[in-house]
């Protein structure tokens, strides 16, 4: 994998760890993301549409019946429209982790990504004045030690909520070992450069 990063290094850049999310916890947190999502957008349409047109004064059948029908055929739309959207998810997810590549370098942290194209960001260890690690309920959920790490600078800082932040190491295996890992290169980083 580290070939992947070759045509963006300088010429005295050393990769030292090539790496890729899970690809388990990346796809289940995107469908429960996904699900989360749709709940949002489908419970105050449900709501608004079984106000608006649950009662039919023409119809033959009483207004309870009419309520449950609408309900039943509300929920087999929703599973329909959640089925497609998981199937789009899914190839989305699949393309993205096939792009997704994590790197650190003696001079930066590297992230590998896109769908169509190949897409690069770096930040380079000078800059970074934060890492953080975030343990989500879903890597709890999922129970395969996984997690978020994140870096933030004076550009691009870490947002409090989550530790979010545009540079991220996202889905990985072991977060408190490869937090102490890149935080070690980058101190020795900074050590020799910065004084």
């Amino acid at each position: 994998m580290e070939n992947q990063f070759e045509k963006i290094l300088d010429k005295d850049e050393k990769i030292i760890k090539v790496f890729k999310p899970i690809k388990s916890k990346l796809y289940f947190a995107t469908l429960v993301n996904v699900f989360l999502f749709s709940l949002f957008i489908a419970i105050p349409v449900a709501i608004v549409l079984l106000v608006e047109f649950s009662f039919n004064p023409t119809s033959p059948l009483p207004e309870y019946l009419q309520i449950i029908i609408f309900i039943a055929v509300g929920i087999i739309l929703y599973f329909i429209a959640i089925a497609i959207l998981y199937f789009l998810t899914w190839i989305f997810a699949k393309a993205y982790y096939n792009n997704l590549i994590f790197a650190y370098s003696n001079k930066r942290i590297i992230i590998r990504t896109g769908i169509l194209g190949i897409d690069y960001k770096s930040l380079d260890m000078k800059m970074i004045g934060a890492i953080n690690v975030y343990v989500s309920p879903i890597d709890k959920i999922h129970k395969k030690n996984t997690g978020t790490i994140t870096f933030g600078s004076t550009a691009s800082p870490i947002s409090p909520e989550k530790g979010l932040a545009p540079y991220r190491f996202s889905h990985v295996h072991d977060p408190y070992n490869l937090y102490r890992e890149v935080k070690s290169v980058i101190d020795e980083y900074k050590e020799k450069n910065l004084k």
